[in-house]
């Protein structure tokens, strides 16, 4: 059970950090914010500080409110830069793939970007 809590505690941490992020990134002060929200700005100031969480409804609210997706409220910068590290490897090897079937299939060199 109290695994179950620090990953719960861990993730409000994140939330709340990556939510005080976006407001400051959008110029809002946490009144602002907690008005748009239809919260209170002490309800916004534990949500940041990941003291408290809040509803699937309200994280609606929150990802529509700044356009982003829930990854960047619930991934830190280092878990972002390693899955986006992963994905550019991962299309990197199926454009590699891809390459070496066209000249099997028709006898042509693709030469990619990053080939020496």
């Amino acid at each position: 059970m109290k695994k179950d809590e620090d990953s719960i505690s861990s993730a409000a941490v994140t939330f709340g950090s990556n939510l005080r992020k976006l407001r400051k990134e959008h110029n809002l002060t946490q009144e602002k914010l907690a008005e748009a929200l239809n919260i209170t700005p002490k309800h916004l100031g534990e949500l940041e500080a990941g003291r408290s969480f809040t509803s699937a409804a309200m994280l609606d609210e929150i990802v529509n409110y700044f356009g982003v997706g829930y990854n960047e409220l619930f991934l830190s910068a280092e878990q972002s830069k390693a899955i986006e590290a992963e994905a550019a490897r991962m299309a990197s090897e199926m454009l590699r793939n891809a390459s070496e079937e066209f000249d099997r299939q028709y006898g042509i060199t693709l030469h990619l970007a990053d080939d020496d």
